[in-house]
């Protein structure tokens, strides 16, 4: 015990310079890029879309950090015209004041030429149909999003869902008094890494969580263990190594099962649409291609390939990108994340917590995370609406503990990190959801049990950003289109989104939302 606090003393003072360090070196990039816009401007050149597989798949290479997209997203806002009238500002769910996107064509057959699309590239500069929302939109900072859908009739119910370890969930439901839920087919949407499923939501009206909610399904968002506020069943977790002593492991195991558990008993339906962002993705595909591993000890029966019937993959983590490499603080925490003296032995940089506790709710709260994801991630708000940024990081960063960090950084040999030991996890030479009669002929291994027909698999659903240097979204296109069963899968390229874009731009329900509504089965 007294090792562990000299632990926890010496990295404090460690993480207090690291993130003093981390936020100047955030400024001055953020004053270095704005001046350099202003006396350069630089044009975006929209990419054509593809249909082609081939050319889509070939083509799935980000351009370099300094991508033309960096620039300020304000020269968007001057463009613009704002003299939408603010009328009809308190209509309600059933009238939203919301126009129609542009039509989509219809969903096509799943054949091998149709099942990589490229989207064309979204310009900064044009108009969108939304725009007349983003006006209605509230630009106080609370950090609820009850506060928020409250002025859309829809209320969020919190719930609190108890892993078999003991951890304690936030699961989040949306409801109306104006719908009548019975019968809605369930989705979970389901994070990323250091955020909480309010990133699906803050956008308000122009985002995936109302927009999904607004077209007829029941919208569940979920939160891994410990959160925005961590909890335990203290008669289970006793101490500071059983709470902080977890991994993504943990939470592709338990936290999924409990989630799904709870909304399939309280729906009464067989299964869901699990929607994931980022690591939401990491852990499901984790779950659904390890089976056999991930499942082993589970005297339950539950196994996350059988409870859901399609896989929304939004800017999935299964490859580490380029990024990692390039960035010498990611480099930095990757060599020192396994020093309990650098990085302790418990939560991962607490201080973000105790500065969230402090700060939230305020503009410069916002504005400091942003430019810190900013400097580290190379992401930018380009394609967001300006309006809405400071919302984005109410509802992040979280807790999470030190051991989760190892397994996305850690560079030792005897762990099997994300960032080394991903073709492990995710073995891009084997078959992940074999069919019978598919690839007979071919001597591939396979990571599950070969099943019967398509229907017996999740479908599964990605939206690739192509300018996402975080991951290497190019290689897991080259692995569905080289081993997979073109009947289970379907892949739309983004061409210039980056990590956060599925989330946040301005244009996510055309690029998004519709393809996705129109496809959920």
């Amino acid at each position: 015990m007294f090792l562990h606090l000299l632990h926890q003393i010496s990295s404090n003072i460690v993480l207090f310079f690291f993130l003093s360090t981390l936020f100047i070196l955030s400024l001055c990039h953020h004053w270095f890029a704005s001046h350099t816009q202003k006396a350069s401007p630089i044009i975006d050149t929209p990419v054509q879309g593809n249909t082609s597989a081939t050319v889509a798949r070939t083509s799935l290479r980000p351009e370099s950090s300094a991508r033309s997209r960096s620039r300020s997203r304000s020269s968007r806002s001057r463009s613009r015209s704002r003299s939408r009238s603010r009328s009809n500002s308190n209509s309600n769910l059933l009238s939203p004041n919301c126009p129609s996107p542009s039509p989509s064509p219809s969903p096509s057959p799943f054949i091998h030429h149709d099942v990589v699309q490229s989207l064309p590239a979204s310009d900064p500069n044009t108009d969108n149909p939304y725009d007349e929302l983003l006006n209605m939109e509230d630009s106080k900072l609370v950090a609820s999003l009850d506060y928020y859908y409250n002025q859309y009739d829809i209320q969020i119910t919190s719930l609190e869902i108890e892993t078999d370890d003991g951890f304690i969930l936030d699961l989040l439901h949306m409801t109306s008094p104006l719908v009548d839920s019975t019968n809605r087919k369930p989705i979970l949407l389901l994070h990323g890494l250091l955020q909480s499923a309010g990133a699906f939501a803050s956008s308000g009206k122009k985002s995936l969580a109302y927009y999904l909610f607004i077209s007829g399904f029941d919208v569940w968002l979920g939160n891994n263990r410990c959160g925005l506020q961590k909890k335990f069943n203290k008669s289970k977790v006793r101490n500071w190594k059983q709470r902080w002593n977890w991994n993504l492991y943990d939470m592709a195991r338990l936290d999924l099962k409990a989630l799904i558990s709870h909304i399939l008993k309280t729906t009464q339906f067989p299964k869901l649409t699990l929607i994931g962002h980022s690591q939401g993705t990491t852990q499901s595909f984790l779950a659904l291609i390890n089976t056999h591993q991930i499942y082993k000890d589970d005297n339950t029966n539950f196994k996350l390939i059988d409870k859901i019937d399609n896989f929304v993959a939004l800017a999935p983590a299964i490859y580490p990108g380029p990024l990692l490499d390039e960035k010498f603080f990611v480099r930095f925490m990757s060599n020192a994340v396994d020093s309990p003296w650098l990085f302790g032995e418990s939560s991962f940089m607490p201080l973000m917590m105790f500065m969230r506790n402090w700060m939230v709710g305020t503009k410069l709260f916002s504005f400091l995370s942003y430019i810190m994801f900013n400097y580290l991630f190379d992401w930018n708000d380009t394609l967001w609406d300006r309006k809405l940024r400071n919302r984005h990081f109410l509802f992040s960063p979280v807790h999470i503990s030190n051991e989760l960090m190892k397994w996305w950084l850690s560079p030792n040999p005897k762990r099997i990190s994300f960032k080394y030991g991903s073709s492990r996890m995710f073995p891009d030479k084997k078959i992940w959801f074999p069919l019978k009669n598919h690839l007979k002929d071919a001597n591939i291994e396979s990571t599950n049990t070969i099943r019967d027909s398509v229907l017996d698999f999740p479908r599964i659903l990605m939206f690739i950003p192509k300018q996402d240097r975080l991951v290497d979204g190019k290689r897991l296109v080259d692995h569905f289109t080289n081993y997979e069963s073109s009947k289970i899968y379907k892949i739309w390229i983004l061409d210039n989104y980056s990590h956060l874009d599925v989330l946040w731009a301005h244009d996510v329900i055309e690029k998004i939302g519709v393809p996705l509504v129109e496809n959920l089965a």
